[in-house]
């Protein structure tokens, strides 16, 4: 296989995305390591401290004060989906019938 045949296979538009995606992979897997590091220092921390064992949130970044201490999960993002979903399409449908018909149709 020569750098020619590998430019081609690369080039494809089937493959585009996923040569596209490696450098993502790669980012997400260097802020999992970090991640991951930053709860292990956290941890040996805990280990060694009871009195932090028994006050601390067990986040490796500390809470900031703006932050909100509810996290909205499944069933309240879906009522916003769908609620989301519904206006969008009624505005698609009301976009559709108020827009003049074409002369010619678009087949």
């Amino acid at each position: 296989m020569d750098w020619k045949q590998l430019w081609e296979i690369l080039s494809a538009p089937d493959n585009v995305p996923i040569i596209a995606m490696i450098p993502l992979l790669a980012f997400y897997i260097y802020l999992a390591w970090k991640q991951a590091h930053a709860n292990d220092v956290l941890i040996s921390q805990l280990e060694t401290n009871p009195a932090m064992a028994k006050t601390h949130h067990r986040k490796a970044w500390p809470f900031q004060p703006g932050w909100q201490k509810e996290v909205h999960v499944w069933p309240f993002l879906l009522r916003i989906e769908f609620l989301a979903a519904i206006i969008v399409t009624i505005r698609f449908c009301c976009a559709s019938n108020s827009s003049p018909p074409s002369s010619s149709p678009s087949f």
